[in-house]
């Protein structure tokens, strides 16, 4: 098995060293935290046909609008 040598900042090095379990390499390490990384763009369409989605998307929306007018009235109705 070949290796590689990395320099690492100490603040680093302490994260991997908290996270390293008994017996467990910094190679190891290494490749766990890595392991469950996923892709954002993996994640992209997901919710595309879940129609309980597209229900709580318009419901947060008709919540930012009713806000941004009330605030909108609030600022307009200040007497200069």
């Amino acid at each position: 098995m070949t290796s590689k040598n990395l320099t690492v900042r100490e603040e680093a090095y302490n994260k991997l060293l908290e996270a390293k379990m008994n017996n467990e390499s910094f190679s190891d390490v290494i490749a766990r935290l890595l392991e469950g990384k996923k892709d954002l763009m993996s994640f992209a369409g997901i919710f595309s046909n879940d129609k309980e989605f597209e229900e709580a998307t318009k419901d947060i929306l008709e919540v930012r609008k009713k806000t941004t007018l009330r605030k909108r009235s609030r600022y307009l109705s200040i007497p200069r």
